[in-house]
């Protein structure tokens, strides 16, 4: 069995309550609390396949399978977790908190996250999203317009 697939789906399990560990085929899995989808490790590595991938039953059917790169299925379940715990926050804490759990990942898994943003591009949309909410969209995005120059 591929140590890092099983130490990605391990992670991904971890973050609830959008997923949980679940002991499926004999292998511990993580299931998706939105569709029942199925991430399992890989068990049989083949030689066209690195470590890395992970094996993904969609909506928990075996027969809908699909390998998907793991650092890859990792980087859009914690996003979704860090939107998911950061509703109603500051902007500085969704920068923060995915700062935090994209070295944690690291840190647990060995592999690197392919986060959406830089840090210095979400410290940047924090303040857009500030100015939003403190002037409104519109004063807003005359501002933005202006510091572009257009």
């Amino acid at each position: 069995m591929g140590q890092s697939s099983q130490r990605y789906v391990n992670f991904i399990a971890n973050l609830m309550p959008l997923y949980q560990h679940e002991e499926v085929n004999n292998l511990w899995c993580a299931r998706s609390l939105r569709d029942g989808t199925i991430l399992l490790p890989q068990h049989d590595i083949d030689d066209s396949l690195d470590d890395d991938w992970i094996t993904v039953w969609w909506q928990g059917n075996p027969e809908r399978a699909c390998e998907v790169d793991g650092t890859q299925l990792a980087s859009i379940a914690l996003v979704d977790y860090v939107q998911f715990h950061s509703a109603g926050k500051a902007p500085q804490h969704v920068t923060d908190l995915l700062e935090h759990l994209s070295q944690h990942f690291t840190f647990k898994t060995g592999g690197h996250l392919h986060l959406p943003y830089a840090e210095e591009e979400l410290q940047a949309f924090g303040k857009v999203l500030e100015a939003v909410k403190r002037y409104g969209p519109d004063l807003a995005w005359e501002g933005l317009k202006k510091s572009l120059g257009l």
